[in-house]
């Protein structure tokens, strides 16, 4: 008799896989790994006395993630199968330490105590050093250190790094200085790196600031109550367990980001002493790689529960530096939205590329620097500069971009019709009918009959330049609605109707409310500052088959006029963005007779429009990405079934 134990997984990444696997070995229990369709199946024999324990265990060591959700277990009466799929390449991945290296950085009889590069083939930061592929040690930047002794025993039976090609601990790994405008010190061994993590978490402690070259990029830590109080800036919270003190999250939102992807949550903040620091919206992040972990337990030690920093460059002023002679890529930063109903990743590439389908498909897709190329494995979706070169028949590029290279078949490509495919290719669905919206700056509307998505109402196309004109010409009367905003808000109109002009909508909208960002997030962030129950009705009128945009920047000005919060104004206007967006789906879905409503963009990252969405469609079922991004990135994917 087998046993099954069944985790849904709904993601293509096997870094916890790889965990589960390495477990098992450092645990001596005879069972096999498998993951395909949405699960990692481990599979044993009942009879195994070692697998009970085993399963316990492995239930609280087991690193949470953004796209595991729930588990279930069954008796079989097959047998125990001995395949293993261990031996596949590992792709590099860039997100959070297991526990197996967060103890072992935190051991001090272990060879990596206070070692922020430690890692291994399960967990932490790979890509940031990897060069192209194949993913080897000699194509990244670690090849320039020979792994130790004790390394290279290690790779070859450690259940954790055996294979693991970036290898290395303080004997073998990369030193690290810290200066400040008088001096400098290197770390090169444990009672040196602690050290230093203690001098950088006494500065920001005495009001300095302390820019860290971190594996996924420059940042630079502060205590905002000190110093920094203004400008944009992440909430960096040390202890888990003072979220719900610092931030109106839910307990989902607090699991994904203390998850092994460690991503960015958009969050109000809810103790009101913080609002004079991060406002009311902020950006919560939890210590992700092993500087800012190493430096976020000495700063626990002296008290703090929270700091701030922000993503910077090299040549960022600060009070202290810690860097090193080793070039870094990091990628950017995963931002995941939570609702009740629905979990998706807005955009960012950490922690989701490279991504590898088992999809066969010899067209290479190249959209927003980054290639999809088929191959053994699948299709690999990566940063175009890691593929060393690549045979294809055909070449799909995204409208509006160009390749460095040529090929004779090349298909342009629009990104609407490529992001709903994407998600009904995710879905298996690309056969059925679908009504599908794509909305980054305004809304697309597709229909996919079964064979190609067709855009049913285009987006009407924003001409800046003729702005005032357009606003002034809409119907009778709206001449003198310009003139008096205008008179009314001098130097906003001058913003908005000047030489400089303003690039689409949303950050047209911004300047409007007058918001110290400009631009779609910006109008989001408002949004979520809002605390009332209904929004206003904003003009979404549509003229000739398409949104009219200056009816609705029109709009805007009235209300501004009557002096309207800028709060409220935001809200209201995703609150009517929704009701229009699922006004024109739901009658293209009825005419149509589609099976499915698809929703992507950007936009539905945003949890006004995505709540009035959900609450009009009501029980209808919603598609939408659930391992690849939901704006941009999607389109690499879904080109493969264009």
């Amino acid at each position: 008799m087998a046993f099954l134990f069944e985790i849904e997984f709904k993601a293509p990444h096997t870094y916890i896989k790889e965990y589960i696997e390495s477990f098992a070995k450092e645990k001596g229990v005879d069972v096999s790994v498998l993951q395909s369709g949405g699960k990692i199946t481990l599979v044993g024999s009942e009879a195994d006395e070692t697998l009970a324990p085993f399963l316990e265990a492995l239930a609280v060591r087991l690193p949470a993630s953004i796209f595991m959700k729930g588990s279930s277990h069954r008796i079989i009466d097959k047998p125990v199968p001995t395949v293993s799929e261990r031996r596949k390449s590992l792709l590099p991945h860039a997100i959070g330490l297991c526990p197996q290296c967060m103890e072992e950085m935190f051991d001090p009889a272990s060879r990596r105590y206070y070692y922020p590069f430690t890692a291994c083939r399960c967990c932490g930061a790979h890509y940031p050093f990897f060069e192209h592929y194949p993913y080897t040690r000699e194509n990244s930047a670690m090849r320039f250190f020979v792994p130790c002794e004790a390394c290279r025993a290690e790779q070859q039976a450690h259940p954790f790094r055996e294979g693991y090609p970036l290898i290395s601990c303080h004997d073998c790994g990369i030193s690290v200085r810290m200066s400040d405008r008088e001096s400098e010190r290197y770390a090169n061994d444990p009672e040196s790196f602690k050290r230093m993590f203690e001098v950088a978490a006494r500065a920001i402690g005495n009001g300095k600031r302390v820019r860290i070259k971190t594996l996924f990029g420059d940042r630079l830590f502060f205590d905002p109550m000190q110093t920094e109080r203004e400008g944009d800036k992440v909430m960096l919270l040390l202890d888990a367990s003072r979220f719900e003190h610092r931030c109106a999250v839910i307990k989902e939102e607090i699991h994904a980001a203390l998850s092994i992807e460690r991503p960015l949550i958009h969050a109000a903040v809810s103790d009101p002493s913080l609002f004079d620091i991060f406002g009311k919206v902020t950006r919560v992040k939890y210590p992700d790689e092993g500087f800012t972990i190493l430096l976020a337990k000495e700063l626990l030690a002296s008290g703090y529960d929270h700091i701030a920093y922000r993503p910077c460059g090299p040549a960022c002023e600060t009070d202290y530096v810690i860097d090193y002679d080793v070039e870094v890529d990091p990628q950017r930063e995963m931002r995941l939205f939570i609702n009740k109903s629905v979990r998706c990743i807005v955009d960012g590439e950490r922690a989701v590329f490279p991504l590898r389908f088992e999809r066969r498909s010899d067209r290479i897709v190249v959209a927003h620097g980054m290639a999809a190329v088929g191959g053994a494995d699948g299709v690999l979706i990566d940063r175009m500069e890691k593929f060393d070169s690549a045979e294809t028949s055909e070449l799909y590029l995204l409208e509006g971009e160009e390749a460095p290279f040529s090929h004779s078949n090349t298909v342009r490509f629009p990104q609407a019709q490529a992001s709903v495919m994407s998600v009904l290719l995710e879905h298996g669905l690309t056969g059925e009918r679908s009504v599908g919206i794509y909305f980054s700056e305004e809304p697309t509307f597709i229909y996919h009959n079964g064979k190609q998505p067709i855009v049913a109402v285009p987006p009407m196309r924003f001409d800046p330049d003729g702005l005032e004109k357009e606003i002034a010409g809409l119907r009778e009367g709206s001449d003198r609605l310009v003139e008096n905003f205008r008179s009314g808000f001098p130097d906003i109109a001058g913003r908005l109707f000047g030489k400089k002009g303003v690039k689409d909508i949303f950050e047209a909208a911004a300047v409007i409310m007058d918001l110290p960002e400009e631009g779609f997030d910006a109008v989001g962030d408002e949004a979520l500052k809002f605390s009332g129950k209904g929004g206003l009705q904003i003009d979404t009128r549509v003229e000739k088959n398409r949104f009219d945009p200056y009816a609705f920047l029109a709009s805007l000005m009235s209300y501004r006029l009557a002096g309207v919060e800028s709060s409220l104004l935001a809200y209201s206007i995703f609150e009517s963005f929704g009701d229009y967006v699922t006004d024109i789906a739901t009658q293209l879905k009825n005419r149509s007779k589609a099976d499915h409503i698809v929703l992507c963009g950007k936009a539905f990252g945003n949890p006004s429009l995505f709540s009035r969405v959900r609450k009009n469609l009501g029980s209808q079922r919603i598609l939408m990405n659930e391992v690849l991004p939901i704006d941009r990135e999607n389109a690499l994917f879904g080109a493969l079934a264009l």
